[in-house]
């Protein structure tokens, strides 16, 4: 793999002296403050001695150290340039700031936290777009061993395993590099790249940067004994003790993990510690007063657009003042709910720990956060049915009645709720709803409905208008993997379709019409602007081009809807199980009896026959597979498993 010529030559750097790195690190106490020369030098639990070298990349020292050069980054293939070796301790966060790095129009801060119980180093890579226009920035995170890897493995998200959480590499020094580069549901992972007995791996993601605004990015670089045990770092990562210790001006900007759910909009929820807590207004000063004591509320009743609502004061967790003029007041509840409106109470009264009771006026209220109890979750599952407003409000539901019609361009589509994973209202892309359905399908449209009738977790019934919905979500299963792989439809204007292709296409070739069974498709493919025609691969490998007689084909997808698709917006079709012929079947069938002969050697050349004529045939083995006698099952399952050892092949041999 290609290498920066600049990761070379920092390779070859003649060492710094041990004395005067032991020196380095010994002058940083655990109250670190002001500014920082570097290189930087501190040491963690496991025996890693970190270096942190101008501009921000991590190196490791001692006894059969991994890291050459850790975390180094590139913006549009360039390094940012930092204008000296000098950075500054966050006396609140403890944190190593590194600011003023450049790369083109882009300002870059690097935040590097030193972890020393749990042994890693974390990173967060903060972009500012110095121009007045948005940009799309090609970031990549590299990491260069000292050894070359001789096994790695991917960690990824197990709802989009085509997208990367992190890696780990055993290296040559019997110690594994270990690279955290996102987190479960993160909107921004990234693609990682890595070669055997390489020793390098590449993080790359696009960062959409708007102007005049920040982003950021997050990755944690550690070491491990075993692959198993760095994978177990990498997953078990706990995202709310992780996202607490980092500053929540810069916790929101985050695009590679999931954004915090201590954020409620810009405001974060506040919670007390041993004492409920109310903060003020700020003044004329900026910061407003805490008051600490013990919330006397029973309940709180407030009046939304949606009717009135009554929480009991033991489902309540925490208060936000929202809006500058006309405030109101947005209750979040202790299983993640949020209910705004306006409290039927002019004041909060709470008790302080003197025993006075004081009232504090809401108008002069900015949060209000009940203490956390034992056992209380770090984060709230929301797993659960859940309507999202656009005001902010979020509420759990049962699962709505009746149908969901939505319009695409595929007609007129009615959806049980219980085929739908989301609808995304409030697309920042597209003027259109995003639907996605359980099967993992996803497609837009529009929800016809002007309005949703809506049960709350507490039976009460609400109506809310369509135009008010950001987000309504009914399962949280979409796109899960099973056993078998999916068919897939791709279409040009970037809608996926799980689903299997029906009925009878007629091709019209150069010199006949072919009639073809959808089902014995494996493969359909479209070029761009070339109408109705298309190229057909089937079961056993019989390849077709031609034109299409009907203006579109029909998708059964998995979810149990059926649409029509126009030809022209088929963009590609795979059918990785594709139904052999009937001709083919009904050999199978033969042959299969024949499976239960008296005599072995019939038995035998019967299974030989059924291996001979490839995998195309194993779900109609697994079909006949239940019907048959114990001997003949066993031989089903033997040749079963000599299919999966081998490439698909095309279909029988005669």
């Amino acid at each position: 793999m290609r290498r920066p010529t600049q990761s070379l030559f920092i390779c070859g750097l003649v060492l710094l002296p041990v004395s005067f790195a032991m020196a380095q690190a010994r002058r940083v106490t655990s109250n670190q403050r002001g500014a920082q020369n570097l290189p930087y030098a501190t040491n963690d639990n496991d025996g890693n001695q970190w270096f942190i070298q101008q501009g921000g990349w991590l190196q490791s020292r001692g006894n059969m150290p991994v890291y050459s050069q850790g975390a180094l980054l590139m913006i549009n293939g360039n390094q940012p340039n930092m204008p000296n070796n000098q950075a500054r301790w966050d006396e609140k966060t403890g944190e190593l700031v590194l600011e003023n790095l450049r790369a083109g129009n882009v300002v870059v801060t690097r935040r590097l936290f030193f972890n020393k119980d749990e042994s890693y180093v974390r990173y967060i890579d903060v972009f500012h777009n110095a121009q007045n226009q948005p940009q799309k920035l090609a970031v990549m995170i590299q990491t260069t061993s000292n050894y070359g890897v001789n096994s790695g493995q991917t960690i990824n998200d197990t709802k989009k395993p085509e997208l990367a959480l992190g890696w780990v590499g055993q290296t040559g020094a019997g110690r594994c590099v270990v690279e955290t580069f996102g987190g479960r549901n993160g909107k921004n992972l990234p693609s990682v790249n890595w070669q055997q007995d390489s020793n390098q791996v590449q993080a790359q993601m696009q960062v959409d940067l708007p102007a005049g605004k920040d982003a950021a990015i997050m990755h944690l670089h550690s070491t491990a004994g075993s692959v198993e045990a760095g994978s177990q770092f990498i997953t078990a990562v706990k995202m709310a003790r992780m996202m607490a210790s980092i500053p929540p001006d810069v916790r929101r900007l985050i695009v590679n993990f999931p954004a915090s759910q201590s954020f409620i909009g810009d405001r974060e929820v506040l919670r007390g510690g041993m004492l409920d807590v109310v903060e003020l207004r700020g003044g004329a000063g900026g910061a407003g007063d805490t008051l600490n004591g013990t919330l006397q509320a029973k309940s709180y009743k407030l009046a939304t657009f949606y009717g009135p609502i009554e929480l009991p004061a033991d489902r309540v967790v925490g208060l936000i003042n929202v809006g500058q003029y006309r405030p109101r007041q947005l209750l979040v509840t202790r299983d993640g709910e949020i209910f705004g409106g306006n409290l039927d109470a002019q004041t909060i009264d709470l008790a302080l720990s003197s025993g006075q009771v004081t009232q504090v006026p809401i108008s002069q209220i900015a949060r209000v956060g009940y203490r956390k109890v034992p056992g209380e979750p770090d984060e709230w599952a929301l797993d659960k049915p859940m309507v999202a407003l656009r005001s902010g409000d979020r509420m759990m539901i049962a699962m709505p009645e009746g149908t969901i019609d939505v319009l695409t361009r595929y007609g007129l589509l009615k959806l049980t709720p219980t085929s739908i994973a989301q609808i995304n209202f409030a697309s920042d892309e597209t003027g259109v709803h995003e639907v996605t359905l359980t099967d993992g399908s996803k497609f837009a449209g529009l929800v016809s409905a002007e309005q949703f009738a809506f049960s709350l977790s507490n039976n009460q019934k609400i109506t809310v208008p369509t135009s008010t919905l950001a987000r309504l979500q009914l399962n949280t299963t979409a796109g899960d993997a099973d056993d078998q792989p999916n068919a897939t439809l791709s279409l040009a204007n970037e809608d996926v379709l799980i689903g299997s292709l029906t009925g009878q296409l007629k091709v019209n070739t150069a010199f006949d019409t072919i009639t073809v069974n959808a089902p014995e498709i494996r493969s359909l493919t479209r070029a761009r602007d070339a109408g109705m025609d298309v190229q057909i691969v089937l079961w056993d490998q019989t390849r077709l081009s031609g034109q299409l007689d009907a203006p579109a084909v029909l998708c059964a997808l998995n979810s149990g809807v059926t649409v029509k698709i126009p030809v022209p917006l088929i963009e590609s079709y795979s059918q990785p199980l594709p139904q052999v012929s009937t001709e083919t079947v009904g050999k199978v069938k033969q042959i299969v009896e024949q499976l239960n002969a008296d005599d072995w050697k019939q038995r035998d050349r019967a299974q030989n026959q059924l291996i001979a004529m490839g995998s195309a045939i194993a779900g109609t083995l697994r079909e006949l597979r239940g019907s048959q006698t114990p001997e003949a099952q066993q031989r089903i399952d033997a040749i079963l498993k000599q299919f999966e050892k081998t490439p698909a092949t095309a279909g029988p041999s005669e």
